[in-house]
This record gives C-alpha cells, structure tokens and sequence, in this order.
C-alpha cells in the first residue's frame, strides 16, 4: 500500500456546509494536523466535521490569531471534512496528512 504524506485542502472557510475535503475512492485519509487561522481583529468560530461527525464545535479563534492541533483521524473513502466559520472569508485553513492508496 502506498503512502504519500500530503496537504489535502487549504483554503478560506465559508459560512455554508461546502465540503472541503473528499477522500478519493479505494483510499484512506489518516488527518494529522489543522491549522486555523483568523485574519480578522474579532474573535471567530469555526465548526470542523469529518466523516460526519464533529471535530469541534464553535471553536473560538482569537483576533489576528491561529489555533494548531493535532487530529490523528481516519477517513474512509468518500468521507468528507467541511470547515464553516461564522463570517465568510474570515478563517484560512490547512488540513494535512497521510494518504493510503
């Protein structure tokens, strides 16, 4: 089984339920890492799903600021990660992991 240690979505969040990410088909997704940032001086909430369920809920971040952590999540074929903030263009994004094809 190959493996390739790839970015898999970056990008702006939006304020409607828009897939970020899809796991292509007879692969999986192990997500490692999600980077949050706010280009905005007010505090924004961002809600993360992946493989529908949540991976955090009205998570606040702050002013001019960036949350980081560490996922460590499995996604099957055809899952999907979405990333929804509260204003529009506010949240840049950047899932990364591992693919297995």
């Amino acid at each position: 089984m190959p493996t390739t240690v790839t970015r898999f979505k970056s990008g702006t969040a939006g304020t409607t339920d828009g897939s970020a990410y899809a796991v292509p088909s007879s692969n999986t997704a192990i997500i490692t890492n999600v980077i949050l940032s706010n280009k905005t001086g007010s505090t924004r909430t961002v809600t993360i799903t992946m493989g529908g369920l949540s991976f955090c809920t009205g998570l606040q971040v702050p002013p001019n600021g960036t949350v980081n952590f560490d996922a460590r999540t499995v996604l099957n074929a055809a899952e999907t990660i979405t990333v929804i903030a509260d204003v529009a263009a506010a949240v840049d994004y950047m899932i990364s992991g591992v693919l297995i094809s």
